[in-house]
């Protein structure tokens, strides 16, 4: 069941519509051929009811689709609404019950048209990712969504407390999963308890069994990943804050567990180069951290292959307000450089929640399902642009904590039978297919402060340039001179087409909260638009 919704006409609540689809994740190509089942039941004691069921855009548009019924009392019906749509985007099953001309109640259901992005083959390159928590959905269906939208990388643990002494023989069958849906796995390794560490005679902290497991686990696995991330937040997780607090409570902070656990990191590196030097190990990369964890312990950098960051946006809502928008990166690799780490830096967690506020303070803002796909694709081209490596939006699947909780309202999918697809999914799915082979050369010269943009060279397509440009908050025209562009197309985030028209030498863009992407510009007329981007 997709969508079950409590309603009434005057009545104790009861489910009265259902909608369905007939594909998991409610995904479909353009003109892919597909339906949706709509149950609609007795709702209250009125003899006879009208039933409308239509296809809606985001807008509410009617996308094509409208039928009426007049329902008879008792009554339990099903209707099939047909889903070949020619248009890419994000749509609704829309079933509304009326008493006369009123809708007493309108229920929605939505589903995705995306662009033949599905994963083919391992595309290691690709910097577009996500986490996920596979074993705790334990719904092994996940991993087919997310090779149709084609998200490359998964971020997930890997559990290798379950599989030492227990299936030593042959590697994680979760990475054979993977494998068949040709998805790239960055496992997190499993928690070293801070409870198991012991102290020896030269006053260095030891985890000699803890270690010497993960050993194992990487060598079962050896051939088949070369990546691991280890000890994600060590602060929040493993008792680490528990049992070396910080002085002053500020359990983020690591003057009181950094010492030990620069320990681990020195440890863990050591005995996982002695499996193979090719792979590497990524550690938690907070500007703080790594200058403790230097500072504290001799050696400490030339252990630390390369470093992860969580730039979740807190109270700043948009990602153009935060401070990973420019000078962030700038400053977090100069320092890398100066302590002889690695300046490649990864994303692992990033993303805005919808779920539904209450009376308890947050500290995420909540974002509306439309934001959340704006945002994501915002995020993603800003973050690429100033430095990230690869990003890992977080998460894939909502959690069942409750509409309430935060952690519900980060993923892409629904938690739902069918595990449908919210908008920023098929915004996700379009980013890839618009964004996947295009390198950035240069950020745009807005005309006005809250536009922002960059510009791209297509490798795909002798360079051709390609602009992405978009409004902090509101909406706008932007006009662009040409001289020697005669045309444009444009797209949004869900794979629309937009209008761009170019009338005597101006080309006029109309601008949203959502990346605009436009193609078709002449090289000349963009190169004294946009200043070029900085080399490290």
């Amino acid at each position: 069941m997709c969508a079950s919704v409590a309603v009434a006409w005057g009545q104790p609540q009861s489910d009265v519509v259902d909608i369905t689809f007939d594909k998991l994740g409610a995904l479909y190509h353009k003109n892919e051929s597909g339906n949706a089942i709509c149950r609609v039941m007795k709702a209250g004691d009125r003899d006879t009811c009208r039933v409308a069921v239509e296809l809606v855009d985001m807008e509410g548009k009617p996308a094509g689709y409208r039928e009426t019924y007049e329902l008879a009392s008792p009554f339990e019906r099903y209707y099939y609404v047909p889903l070949k749509l020619s248009e890419w985007g994000y749509y609704y099953v829309q079933v509304s019950l009326m008493q006369a001309d009123s809708v007493v109640f309108s229920q929605r259901a939505g589903f995705g048209v995306i662009p033949d992005v599905t994963l083919t083959q391992k595309d290691y390159e690709s910097p577009f990712g996500v986490g996920a928590h596979y074993a705790r959905y334990g719904d092994w269906r996940v991993a087919d969504i997310q090779q149709r939208l084609g998200i490359a990388w998964v971020r997930d643990v890997a559990r290798w407390k379950d599989f030492i002494g227990k299936w030593s023989d042959k590697p994680d069958p979760f990475v054979d999963y993977l494998d068949r849906h040709h998805i790239c796995w960055l496992p997190i390794l499993d928690y070293v308890d801070a409870r198991h560490g012991w102290q020896d005679q030269k006053g260095v902290w030891r985890w000699d069994e803890d270690v010497s497991n993960i050993k194992k686990y990487i060598e079962m696995n050896r051939g088949h990943i070369d990546i691991y991330e280890s000890q994600n937040e060590p602060s929040n997780f493993a008792g680490w804050n528990q049992r070396w607090p910080h002085p002053q409570g500020q359990k983020w902070r690591p003057q009181g567990w950094g010492i030990p656990f620069t320990d681990l990191v020195k440890q863990m590196h050591d005995s996982v180069k002695s499996v193979s030097p090719d792979i590497k190990l990524i550690w938690p990369g907070e500007e703080e951290w790594i200058e403790y964890f230097d500072d504290n312990r001799d050696h400490v950098a030339d252990h630390i292959d390369f470093t992860a960051i969580h730039p979740y946006i807190l109270w700043r809502k948009t990602p153009e307000t935060s401070p990973f928008y420019d000078s962030f990166y700038r400053t977090q690799k100069q320092m890398l450089k100066s302590r002889h780490i690695s300046t490649e830096i990864w994303v692992t967690e990033t993303g805005w929640t919808t779920y539904l506020p209450d009376s308890i303070r947050r500290h995420f803002p909540p974002v509306t399902e439309l934001q959340q796909a704006q945002y994501l694709v915002r995020n993603y081209l800003v973050q690429f642009y100033f430095g990230a490596g690869k990003m890992f939006w977080y998460e894939l699947v909502e959690e069942p904590f409750g509409v309430h909780h935060p952690e519900s309202g980060f993923g892409l999918l629904r938690y739902n039978a069918q595990l449908t697809v919210k908008p920023a999914a098929v915004a996700f799915a379009n980013m890839v297919y618009n964004y996947r082979y295009l390198k950035p050369i240069g950020r745009y010269r807005a005309q006005e402060r809250k536009t922002y943009g960059f510009v791209y060279e297509d490798t795909r397509a002798d360079n051709a340039p390609v602009l992405s440009i978009w409004r902090q908050s509101d909406e706008r025209v932007e006009s662009i001179p040409v001289k020697y562009t005669r045309s444009l197309t444009g797209v949004d985030i869900f794979g629309r087409r937009v209008e761009i028209p170019v009338i005597d030498g101006v080309a006029r863009l109309p601008l949203s909260m959502s990346v605009l992407t436009v193609r078709g510009f002449d090289p000349r007329d963009l190169k004294n638009l946009y200043e070029p981007q900085e080399q490290d």
